[in-house]
C-alpha cells in the first residue's frame, strides 16, 4: 500500500494541518476583510488586492490583470510537475448587505452588496490551502508546482472562462475548488448548465399621444417577446430554467420607446439541452420583432457548461474531509443557525454536522463557471457546512452566516481538505496520472472550446 494510503487510512495528520490550525486566527481576519470589502463582480479592487498582497509576502509570483481583468491573478509558487491549482472567488452580491451578528434580516446598508454566497470564506480557504500546501512543498521538498487563481465574477460566469481564453490554465495539471454549502460532501452532481443573453429591440420613437402611429415600440416588442418565453415554460424539460429582468422599457409614458432590452438566463443540465433552448429563444425574438416591426438583436454574455466532477480528485477530497471531520459547531453557533431558520420559514434544525459518503448526486444545481475548467482540466469540488439546513444561498441569511464563527469553521476544515490534497497530488504522481487519464476517458480526447466569441470582452452585465 502507497505512503499516503496508509497515512490516511490511520487518520493520521497532514502536513498542512499543523501549520493551519497555528494560523487560524490570520484566516479568520482575512475572511472578515474580505467580507467587509463585500465588492461585486469586476469591481473587486480591494479584495483581489489583499489576495495579492498576502501571497507575494509568502513567495509567490503573482501576474496581476489576468484576462484583461484588473482583479484576475494567477499566484505561482515552485516549479515543474505536477501543477496543482486551488480556485478562489471574492465577489459578493449586489443588496445582499447585512448587519454582523443578526439572525434576521438587517441590512448594514440598504441596497449595498454583501456576501451572500460566501465567498469570503470561499476565497479565504482556496488562500490559506494554497499557502498551507507551498508550505509543505518547501519543507519536504517535494517536486512541482502551486498555484492560487483569483477568478473574479463568479457570479457574472465570467473570471474562469475569460482566463480559459487567455490560455490562464494551459500548464495546470489537477485543480481542486470548494464552495460554502449546507451538507459536508464532495460534490458529484453536475451543476446546471447556464447561458445568459442580452435580448434588444428597436423601433421608432414618436408622440405616444399626438401620432402614436408613426411609432414602432421597443416594450411591445419586448411583452411579446415575453410572453412567448413564458408559453414555452410548458414546453421545456422540467430541468430547465428560465429567468428574465428586463432591463430597458423606455424612459417615459409618452414617448414612444425606440429600444428596449430584456436579459435572459437559460439553464438545463447540460449545455446541449441549453444551446437547444436558445435556438428557441431567437425564434420567439424573431417572432416578436415581425410582430411589433421592430428590430430584435440577441447577445450572448456568458455561459458555463455542466461540470465533469473528477472521481479520482473527488475521492481524495473525501479521505481527508473523513479524517478531518465536519465543522465542529457549539450551542451559540446552533442557536443562530435555528434562528436564522425560523426567520425564513424552515424547520429549525440546526446545522449539519454528518459527512455524506461519497457516492452519485451530491450537491446542488446552481451554475457556475468552474463548469468550463472542468471542461478543460481534472477538477473536484468539495461542499462544506456555512449555514443551516434549509437554507439557501444568495440571501441575506448566508451573508449574516459568512461573517458568524460557524462560516469560520467551515472555512477552517474546507482550507485543510484542499491543503491536504494538493499536498496529496505533489506526494502522488500516480494519482495524477489516474486523475489524467478520467479526465480524457470523460471527455473522449476533445480538446476544449471555450464558449465566447473570439473578440468578447469582459463586462458587468
Amino acid at each position: 500500500m502507497p505512503l499516503i494510503a496508509i497515512v490516511l487510512a490511520a487518520g493520521v495528520a497532514a502536513p498542512t494541518d499543523a501549520y493551519l490550525d497555528q494560523s487560524r486566527a490570520r484566516w479568520e481576519q482575512f475572511s472578515k476583510q474580505i467580507w467587509g470589502y463585500a465588492e461585486t463582480g469586476l469591481h473587486e479592487e480591494k479584495s483581489a488586492k489583499a489576495f495579492e498582497d498576502l501571497l507575494e509576502k509568502e513567495g509567490f509570483t503573482v501576474t496581476k490583470g489576468v484576462a484583461g481583468m484588473p482583479t484576475a491573478f494567477v499566484a505561482t509558487a515552485g516549479k515543474g510537475e505536477p501543477v496543482v491549482a486551488i480556485l478562489a472567488e471574492y465577489d459578493a452580491l449586489p443588496g445582499l448587505s447585512q448587519k454582523a451578528g443578526e439572525p434576521k434580516k438587517d441590512p448594514e446598508k440598504e441596497g449595498a452588496p454583501g456576501h451572500g454566497c460566501g465567498h469570503n470564506l470561499l476565497g479565504t480557504a482556496a488562500l490559506a490551502a494554497g499557502v498551507a500546501a507551498n508550505r509543505a512543498r518547501i519543507e519536504q521538498k517535494l517536486p512541482g508546482t502551486i498555484q492560487v487563481f483569483g477568478t473574479p465574477a463568479e457570479e457574472l460566469l465570467l473570471g474562469k472562462v475569460f482566463m480559459l481564453k487567455a490560455g490562464s490554465f494551459d500548464h495546470t495539471d489537477i485543480v481542486l475548488t470548494w464552495h460554502p454549502e449546507a451538507s459536508n460532501q464532495v460534490v458529484t452532481r453536475p451543476r446546471l448548465a447556464l447561458t445568459a443573453t442580452d435580448v434588444e429591440f428597436f423601433g421608432k420613437t414618436a408622440h405616444a399621444a399626438a401620432a402614436p402611429w408613426l411609432g414602432r415600440s421597443s416594450l411591445d416588442a419586448v411583452e411579446l417577446f415575453d410572453h412567448a418565453m413564458s408559453l414555452m415554460r410548458e414546453h421545456i424539460q422540467p430541468t430547465a430554467r428560465i429567468h428574465r429582468t428586463i432591463k430597458n422599457g423606455g424612459l417615459v409614458p409618452n414617448v414612444i420607446p425606440d429600444y428596449a432590452k430584456i436579459q435572459v438566463w437559460l439553464r438545463d443540465q447540460t449545455g446541449a439541452a441549453v444551446q437547444e433552448m436558445l435556438e428557441r429563444m431567437r425564434k420567439a425574438a424573431e417572432g416578436a420583432a415581425l410582430g411589433t416591426e421592430t428590430r430584435a438583436k440577441v447577445t450572448v454574455l456568458a455561459s458555463g457548461r455542466d461540470p465533469i466532477n473528477n472521481e479520482v480528485i473527488g475521492r481524495t477530497m473525501q479521505k481527508h474531509l473523513d479524517r478531518i471531520g465536519a465543522p465542529k459547531f457549539d450551542e451559540k453557533d446552533q442557536e443562530f443557525a435555528k434562528a436564522v431558520q425560523k426567520e425564513v420559514g424552515a424547520e429549525p434544525s440546526g446545522l449539519s454536522t454528518e459527512i455524506v459518503p461519497f457516492g452519485p448526486n451530491h450537491g446542488g444545481t446552481a451554475s457556475s463557471d468552474l463548469g468550463e475548467v472542468s471542461a478543460a482540466k481534472p477538477l473536484a469540488e468539495l461542499n462544506v457546512v456555512t449555514r443551516p439546513m434549509g437554507t439557501a444561498a444568495h440571501t441575506w441569511g448566508q451573508t449574516a452566516c459568512a461573517i458568524h464563527p460557524l462560516g469560520l469553521k467551515g472555512m477552517d476544515v474546507a482550507s485543510k481538505v484542499l491543503g491536504a490534497t494538493a499536498v496529496d497530488f505533489l506526494q502522488n504522481p500516480k494519482l495524477v496520472s489516474d486523475a489524467k487519464a478520467e479526465f480524457a476517458r470523460a471527455t473522449k480526447g476533445k480538446p476544449y472550446q471555450s464558449p465566447l466569441a473570439m473578440d468578447a470582452k469582459p463586462a458587468v452585465y
